[in-house]
């Protein structure tokens, strides 16, 4: 989904960018060149005399240096003068930048022209971007988009970081309260919605998407015991470093968005720049696999539903990454009412571990053996992938009863998008058991390249056309 502070927003604006200086070009070129038809002391020559390959290099150039000062950290430029501060710095880079480029390519041109296409790839750049604000701000004045944060602990540094936080309408954050012990503000303070072991129903009910942890270093033994509790809830978790109180207060904004000292305890194991390399290699694999994908499809769904009564496709809810629940889609390979059944199949590995996929399933239909032998259940996934939800290689995301069990150090498992494949299904597939084997997770996790993953893809398929460990 395309959310302001999303890897796909961030691809969707480079993708304006470049459309932007390309149309520049263009247009000043086009421009030019009917003035030139028009009067005749204009010289009628090309606006800039460049060959066609640099109709792509300038838009690459000019992108290169967005990514490198960060204008497309949403976070970092949440602030409309954060963002456009930024933006004019990039142009100014780009005007000494793409100058160099044509001087040392014996370009000749108009300087006058140069200076044009300058100022009207930025103006391109800063109008989109103006009506994008304009956009997110309507939602977050009729309420939606918005994230829900509550602060546990209503004190002075609570107070001051809420302050911070909520700074309508440039942030999307809502404060929706606070939750303390301390028996005179839980009766003073309407703001004020619990305790701290009401932080289960509070977030509940107010369908809280942030929790700030605004304790004093001395509370550790909370901080910790929230954290445990929130393990299986959406809920991203900033905590307030008590050694950086004193700086915060001088602060001018605080929050996950301008350099402030919040540790987000759910952080990402891949830096901002992996994620965009990794969903924009998504995307492109994606849009082809399902392109070349997409006649087999349509074989294998009549197949499905002449073999069998019930849908074509099997949702099931999995867990994601930073624990947020989806809806993953399979083809169906078992009979209608294969849950139901499920119970009294259960089987258990050596060590009473219990197996949720094992060979002679009475369950699997007889098209559903082919699909699972050679994964092909798993292709409408591929819609997954470009929804955002998964990656198409990564940890497998699991069944929620199944994370319920989870022990602390498994959790990490969902610091990296979900994927398709993963190194624990070209080592293992179906013989090893996925509820308890993360230590293959771990080891993709702390290796994460893009170069690893285009390994994994390549031995995923030679997995999938032995049918080794697939049943």
């Amino acid at each position: 989904m395309l959310r302001r502070y999303s890897v796909n927003f961030e691809l969707f604006s480079i993708f304006l960018d470049a459309l932007a200086v390309l149309a520049s070009l263009l247009l000043v070129d086009s421009a030019h060149s009917l003035a030139a038809q028009t009067f005749r002391f204009i010289r009628p020559v090309s606006a800039l005399e460049l060959s066609g390959i640099y109709y792509a290099v300038f838009p690459i150039v000019w992108v290169y240096l967005n990514l490198a000062i960060s204008l497309y950290d949403g976070y970092a430029n949440n602030l409309f003068v954060d963002e456009f501060s930024r933006l004019f710095l990039t142009a100014l880079l780009a005007t000494v930048s793409l100058a160099g480029l044509i001087f040392f390519a014996s370009i000749d041109f108009s300087h006058s022209l140069y200076l044009m296409f300058i100022f009207l790839a930025f103006c391109l750049m800063g109008t989109w971007r103006v009506f994008v604000r304009l956009y997110w701000r309507s939602k977050y004045t009729n309420r939606e988009e918005l994230r829900r944060v509550l602060i546990v602990g209503a004190g002075e540094t609570g107070r001051k970081v809420a302050s911070h936080l909520a700074r309508p309408p440039e942030s999307n954050l809502e404060i929706i309260g606070f939750l303390d012990d301390d028996p005179q503000k839980l009766a003073q303070e309407t703001d004020v919605l619990g305790a701290f072991n009401d932080i289960e129903s509070v977030v509940n009910f107010y369908r809280i998407n942030i929790l700030v942890m605004a304790l004093p270093s001395t509370a550790f033994n909370i901080t910790a015991n929230i954290v445990e509790r929130m393990r299986m809830k959406p809920v991203k978790i900033w905590i307030v470093p008590d050694e950086h109180r004193l700086s915060l207060f001088q602060c001018d904004v605080i929050g996950q968005f301008c350099d402030i000292p919040l540790l987000d305890v759910r952080a990402p194991s891949i830096s901002e720049k992996q994620r965009l390399v990794k969903r924009l290699f998504d995307l492109m694999f994606a849009t082809v696999a399902i392109i070349l994908a997409l006649p087999a499809m349509i074989v294998i769904a009549i197949l499905i539903k002449l073999d069998s009564p019930g849908p074509i496709f099997f949702r099931q809810k999995r867990v994601g990454e930073n624990t947020q629940p989806f809806e993953m889609l399979k083809f169906r390979t078992m009979v209608q009412n294969a849950e139901a059944l499920g119970a009294n199949l259960v089987q258990k590995d050596a060590n009473g571990n219990v197996l949720h996929k094992h060979r002679g399933d009475p369950r699997v239909t007889h098209i559903g053996r082919f699909l699972r032998r050679y994964s092909m259940d798993e292709l409408p996934q591929i819609f997954n992938v470009l929804l955002g939800k998964m990656s198409i290689v990564g940890p497998r995301p699991e069944m929620p009863f199944l994370v319920e069990k989870y022990k602390n150090w498994q959790y990490a498992r969902f610091t990296i998008p979900q994927g398709m494949t993963g190194w624990w299904q070209i080592t293992g597939r179906s013989d090893k058991p996925m509820h308890l084997n993360t230590q293959d997770d771990m080891y993709y996790i702390q290796n994460y390249s893009i170069w690893l993953d285009i390994k994994i893809i390549l031995k995923t398929v030679y997995t999938v056309v032995s049918g080794r460990g697939a049943y």
